[in-house]
């Protein structure tokens, strides 16, 4: 369902707006220092001027995987444009990354682990960054 689309009860859900503008912004913009939650400068060739940054088709869930110029390290910036939960199977998302360790960078999310491979659960207009290692 879009954010702006009628609810069951017919009204609006216009007030998820901002928080879906705010949630995407998180989800793409290069990332920046928090205090007290530093990033790993492995991760920065991945948001550098020369990094790729190509959409994986992902259901509901916006996906999008932003690698070093020398594929020596990946980043996969998950969203949820909607105001229900959603889960993905990162199997499924990245197929080339299963059997690599997935280290939680940014945002929020808890994991499951399936029949499929592990999934990530994203709240209400939440997000992620995930990397990972071999």
């Amino acid at each position: 369902m879009s954010p702006l689309a009628p609810t069951a009860d017919g009204a609006r859900t216009d007030d998820a707006v901002p928080a879906l503008l705010a949630s995407l912004q998180a989800t793409l913009q290069g990332p920046t220092e928090q205090e007290g939650c530093p990033l790993p400068a492995s991760i920065m060739s991945a948001f550098a001027d020369d990094s790729t940054v190509r959409p994986i088709p992902a259901g509901g869930v916006w996906a999008l995987l932003r690698e070093s110029s020398d594929r020596s390290r990946q980043v996969l910036c998950l969203h949820n444009p909607s105001h229900d939960p959603i889960s993905a199977s990162l199997d499924s998302l990245l197929p080339e990354s299963a059997g690599q360790q997935p280290h939680f960078l940014r945002g929020a999310l808890h994991t499951t682990q399936e029949n499929d491979g592990l999934h990530v659960h994203l709240a209400a207009f939440g997000h992620a960054w995930i990397t990972f290692t071999r």
